[in-house]
């Protein structure tokens, strides 16, 4: 039976096919709990409590190799307290989680959470390589954005990294922008100045003076603040396209 599990989709996140969950970010990433004691209490079976500590969330479910003998596909997850702290965690195979599931599914969490990120800054550009998996294992969160109607300037060019957690960081450094004149710099740091992005200025050491510039990664805390950041930065660098001489 061919793998559904491929390396296109093995770094990706499941879950449960539940009609509720509570959602909390904990130390170490995004932690659910499903509003079903016969499901909460089957996933936590093996975890010892007392009245001090008892598991009360668990994580999304992560892409295990093969059960050996089996040849069924292994799925890991963590069980947390209340307060966020890791009690244990466990492997099991898909066709436990299968069975708590409805309707014997699992949901790929990372694929929905790719298609909100599209849906919410589809003003502002494209992920252009997230759905082109040729010759790559993981998601391709390049983001170009629309600044001007230059099919291969890559001044628009940004990287966003979603995180375990439902946060996201955000940077300019693939694509970096190069900049010679003394007044060109002068413009632009005075169009990104006050906002919330940092300037990153490397000198190049060819035959005259030139500085390639990069924009440091920074963090928002959930979709809705990534949504404003992105349109800021898309206001920014359309500034810097009609007001700057870049090299």
């Amino acid at each position: 039976m061919k793998n559904k599990y491929n390396k296109y989709n093995k770094y990706h996140n499941y879950q449960l096919n539940a009609l509720s969950t509570t959602p909390k970010k904990g130390h170490d990433g995004l932690m659910l709990r499903y509003h079903s004691d016969n499901i909460m209490d089957s996933l936590c079976e093996e975890v010892i409590n007392n009245d001090y500590c008892k598991p009360t969330y668990i994580s999304q479910f992560y892409v295990l190799p093969k059960d050996d003998k089996s040849g069924e596909q292994m799925f890991n997850f963590k069980i947390y307290d209340k307060d966020g702290f890791q009690m244990s965690s466990r492997n099991v195979k898909e066709s436990y989680l299968l069975d708590l599931s409805l309707p014997n599914q699992l949901v790929d969490a990372t694929l929905i959470r790719n298609e909100e990120m599209k849906e919410a800054l589809k003003d502002y550009g494209d992920f252009g390589w997230l759905e082109d998996t040729q010759g790559k294992e993981r998601d391709d969160y390049s983001f170009a954005l629309d600044i001007n109607n230059e099919p291969y300037d890559t001044l628009g060019y940004i990287d966003i990294y979603p995180q375990a957690d439902g946060s996201f960081t955000l940077e300019k450094y693939g694509s970096s922008f190069y900049v010679s004149e003394l007044h060109e710099i002068e413009k632009l740091l005075s169009i990104f100045y006050g906002s919330v992005f940092s300037l990153k200025f490397k000198r190049i050491f060819v035959k005259w003076v030139r500085y390639e510039i990069t924009i440091p990664r920074i963090e928002v805390a959930d979709l809705s603040e990534l949504k404003e950041t992105v349109r800021t930065l898309r206001i920014l660098l359309k500034k810097v396209d009609e007001q700057v001489n870049l090299d």
